[in-house]
């Protein structure tokens, strides 16, 4: 049959000249798709409707009202600062006397201060020092460790620093810092001018207005709460004020002092009495919700934010913010950054800040010119390679689909795959072209026609294994990726051979193809096969081992370097203030329980579930509707009637008082912690109304979460209720048999994503090498030789990822993908091997010089793919971007073991078992395809004999 590229339409031109203009057709509406591409990171999306974390989360969100919320606070603030409250009504501005919102920024709903909260606690009677208590690790904070010295003491200040840090380091094995001691914020004289002219022209309120905030502030003095002398501040990393090593910190420090002399026999103390001590006031944040429109556009909103921030005389390198738009918009950031920053403090010569991706990608270009030896070739095999992953990437946008961070990993799937099989290619077409130039073209194609197919197809076949994930970004992932080995395949079989008949590049003779170095390391690889088998298969055992201690990370925020600003505000927010993340407690009383227990004793309840979670050590702070009650002491067993009746009124009289106040007040009123549903809601099952029945009493507990330490999400809370938080919970309402709860919010949503996302690819790796596998069995028709074949395609994963686990390295969710490529990588070179020894073993060579020549022509191919691609590739790891830095020098150690696995293990596999079971193979089917043919010599001259009269005569 006549090859695709030899035939002719009737005017006389060849296929090639079609599939170039079909390529140059294409380009145009590629090109314009990927102009509409756009980022979507909002996990709370990726699972689907039927998930029960999505539909906890959602049900979550229809009883109580839920935004994204951004915390701000800066290093100076105090509930004293002026500027907090300036700060607010710049933010919201002001109304008029029919209601109409004036002044303000359109991009924020509302802003909650610690104020607001202490004034609302104060209403229904509780103290303003226990409001400030409740408030603590939620928008109130200590900061660090406050050290007061005596007269003594600070004569030499710096002896007595050296000597805490001599003996926290000794005695406790603790790193301390110091900073220089806080202060309650004073402008000077032009900058308090300036802000009181602001202030005075923004303060044009109505009379409403002004009454309801003189009626807010009656009674909360902030002059309370100023802060106490001292002289310095002391803390330590993940330092929390009730852990015992920070006790023992404090009581080290209390107890010092000076040398005994002769004057003070015991010494005199450096330490003022009670001079180590923590106050509550000092950071405070305000709580940030957004409006459809801040959250469309998260970054505009914080630049908003921060501009009146400034406004008000907070300074900006103090500023801090916290909350998910805060972490979405900064990785969306350092994403185009990598692509292209556009700062202007960049200098031309630094490449590396102005755009990681160009440099990496200009990188492999030149290695792949000086590789191939041909600025044609290497030309083609780069259009061809770029050209697929524009199309690939081009089919996000045009089917309506977004970049995530696991998407993003595709482009470089599909250029690393493509520039392999185009490499291949060209080496085929290179041999093809020392015989005959003019049919250099066909004969490369098709001997490169099955192991390229035989690559791409089991490659896609297990990409779409992803299609049964419950993800739709890793089903985006799988079934794009999928599309794109085709196209991949595609144009590796028909677009760089139609380029090439148009732009051929300069055959070479064929002395210029020998590969001495390459013949010699196949003869030096097959003669001591046997130790180089069992030394790869040791080292693959090894490193595999180091697997036991995989662990994955779930935190996005990993993502960000130390130095980042937005790690530094995460920092200071977590150390000084409240932990990030919000974890969602909602206690669920029944119709049976709300009559067994009136409204106070359901309260009392929910504030001794509150009071336990908030002793947990990862938990910063909690807030509910308790919070805003004075506590009330339960009825003796034996009371009186008397006093049970007047118990049940007062109740009666403060849940009419609660559920009728602060509907009004949003998230932090009455209905933002308290609500009875109308409907029951089922969880898994039509009718198990496993999240409420109707008339359902919901209360509301938020904790803060910090997300910054390594502690591990999955212990807080799980899908089987076993976590600590559960646990805490269960203790408690273990005596109410009508009351249940639900632990929701982000917390336990990411863990179900992050967990969905690590075991969909697990799996699908896993299947993908099961699929090979099984390719391998019938390509080389012997269950063995196939089993045998895929050791090097496993050994690269295993080594480096085990060895990842041996140094405690987590994998996140952009590493984890690098194992498909590497799969891909290794996959297409064995085929290629194989492909060339079975050549050298048709042309009668014995094995061990089959696999020298294989190696020969083979493995020029490998090396060059593995050079331009991995060296690119790791031009990535100076990214201030954590996660493109990883996938870079991951993907360059896992190119560069799948070069070693083929050339060497695979190689000393074919000049032994392996190789003896291919060439047996071979054999059978030399002696079968003689066997079917028609009568042959032999045959022949036997009846030629029989049929000669008289010669046996």
């Amino acid at each position: 049959m006549t090859n695709f590229f030899a035939k002719r339409d009737r005017f006389g031109h060849g296929n090639a000249l079609w599939i170039v203009l079909l390529l140059v057709f294409l380009a145009t509406p590629a090109v314009w798709s990927l102009s509409r591409i756009d980022l979507e990171n909002d996990i709370a999306n990726w699972l689907p409707e039927d998930d029960p974390q999505a539909r906890t989360l959602r049900w979550y969100q229809e009883h109580f009202q839920h935004e994204d919320r951004v915390l701000v606070s800066w290093d100076t603030s105090t509930l004293s600062d002026p500027r907090v409250e300036w700060f607010h009504s710049r933010l919201v501005g002001t109304s008029d006397a029919e209601g109409t919102r004036r002044s303000g920024s359109k991009l924020i709903k509302s802003v909650t201060t610690p104020q607001n909260l202490i004034v609302r606690m104060m209403k229904y009677d509780v103290e303003p020092a226990e409001a400030v208590g409740r408030l603590e690790g939620v928008l109130i904070g200590t900061g660090p460790l406050k050290v007061r010295l005596t007269k003594e003491g600070r004569r030499d200040v710096k002896q007595v620093q050296r000597m805490i840090r001599d003996r926290a380091a000794e005695e406790l094995q603790l790193e301390v810092e110091f900073l220089a001691s806080a202060a309650e914020w004073e402008p000077d004289e032009e900058e308090a001018n300036r802000l009181a002219a602001l202030i005075d022209g923004a303060s044009e309120t109505s009379d409403d207005d002004e009454d309801e905030d003189e009626e807010e502030a009656e009674g909360f003095d902030p002059e309370k709460f100023l802060l106490p002398d001292h002289d310095f501040q002391v803390q330590y990393h993940n330092m929390r004020r009730d852990s015992e090593t920070c006790k023992k910190l404090i009581s080290l420090i209390g107890g010092l002092q000076a040398l005994a002399s002769d004057d003070e026999s015991d010494g005199v103390a450096w330490v003022d009495e009670n001079g180590c001590f923590f106050h509550a006031g000092a950071p405070v944040a305000l709580s940030i919700s957004l409006t459809d429109a801040g959250m469309a556009d998260a970054a505009e909103t914080l630049l908003e934010i921060r501009r009146i921030a400034g406004e008000v005389g907070i300074d900006t390198d103090e500023f801090r913010t916290g909350g998910r738009p805060v972490a979405g918009s900064a990785l969306d950031e350092m994403v185009k950054d990598s692509a292209w920053n556009s700062s202007e403090d960049i200098a031309p010569w630094e490449l590396h800040r102005r755009s990681i991706i160009l440099l990496s990608g200009l990188v492999g270009i030149v290695l792949a010119f000086v590789m191939l030896r041909s600025g044609r070739l290497a030309t083609l095999v780069l259009v061809v390679s770029y050209y697929t992953t524009l199309m690939a990437v081009s089919l996000v946008p045009l089917s309506g689909g977004h970049m995530n961070m696991v998407l993003v990993v595709m482009p470089t799937l599909m250029f690393v795959l493509t520039v392999s099989g185009a490499i291949h290619v060209s080496n085929y077409w290179k041999h093809s072209a020392t015989k005959n130039p003019v049919t250099a073209v066909v004969e490369a194609v098709k001997m490169a026609k099955v192991p390229c197919t035989l690559a791409s197809v089991t490659t896609a076949i297990g990409l779409l294994s992803l299609m049964t994930s419950t993800l739709r970004p890793v089903r985006q992932f799988g079934v794009y990726s999928a599309i794109g080995c085709l196209i991949s395949l595609a144009m590796v079989l028909y677009g760089l051979p139609a380029l090439l008949q148009f732009w051929p590049s300069r055959s070479e003779n064929q002395s210029d193809l020998r590969r001495d170095g390459w013949t010699r390391l196949g003869l030096l690889v097959a003669r001591f096969w046997i130790p180089v088998t069992m030394t790869s298969i040791a080292v693959f055992v090894a490193g595999t081992w180091g697997l036991k201690h995989f662990k994955t990370e779930t935190k996005a925020i990993r993502y960000f370097p130390d130095h980042s600003r937005v790690v530094q505000d995460y920092n200071f927010l977590e150390h000084n203030l409240s932990g990030i993340v919000p974890v969602e407690l909602v206690i669920r009383f029944s119709r049976d329980e709300q009559s067994r227990l009136n409204f106070v004793e359901r309260m009392e309840v929910v504030r001794e579930v509150e009071r336990r979670v908030r002793e947990h050590p990862e938990i910063s702070g909690t807030v509910s509707l308790a919070d805003f009650q004075e506590p009330h002491v339960a009825l003796p067993a034996g009371a009186s009637k008397l006093k049970q009746r007047l118990a049940k009124k007062r109740s009666s009289i403060i849940e009419r008082r609660v559920k009728g106040d602060g509907e009004s007040e949003g998230e932090t009123g009455a209905s933002g912690f308290l609500h009875v549903a109308d409907k029951p809601t089922d969880l898994e099952l039509a009718g198990d109304q496993k999240l409420n029945k109707s008339g359902d009493e919901l209360w509301r507990i938020t904790a803060q979460v910090a997300v910054m330490s390594d502690y591990d999400y999955a212990h807080l809370t799980n899908d089987q209720q076993t976590g600590e938080l559960d646990n805490i919970v269960k203790s408690v309402l273990k005596t109410h048999p009508g009351s249940t709860h639900v632990v929701t919010g982000m917390v336990p949503v990411f863990l179900r994503t992050q967990q969905a996302v690590l075991d969909s690819l697990i799996w699908s790796f896993a299947l993908a090498f099961g699929v090979i596998a099984v390719v391998m069995m019938v390509l080389l028709r012997n269950p063995v030789s196939g089993i045998l074949t895929m050791l090097p395609n496993l050994m690269p994963v295993g080594i480096v990822f085990g060895l990842l686990s041996w140094a405690g390295q987590a994998v996140d969710i952009g590493t984890m993908i690098t194992a498909s490529v590497a799969l891909g990588i290794a996959v297409d070179g064995t085929l290629h091997l194989i492909t060339w020894f079975r050549a050298g073993l048709r042309d009668g060579l014995e094995r061990h010089d089959a696999v020298a020549r294989s190696l020969s022509q083979c493995g020029p191919a490998m090396w060059q793919t593995s050079l331009a691609v991995g060296l690119g590739l790791l031009m990535l790891a100076p990214a201030e971007l954590l996660l493109i830095s990883r996938f870079g020098w991951l993907m360059a150690a896992l190119i560069g073991a799948a070069l070693i696995a083929n050339v060497v293990l695979l190689a000393a596999l074919l000049a032994g078992p392996l190789g003896w079971m291919i060439q047996r193979g071979m054999s059978v089917d030399d002696s079968t395809s003689v066997a079917r043919q028609s009568p042959a010599e032999p045959h022949l001259k036997l009846s030629s004999a029989s049929t000669t009269p008289g010669q046996d005569n």
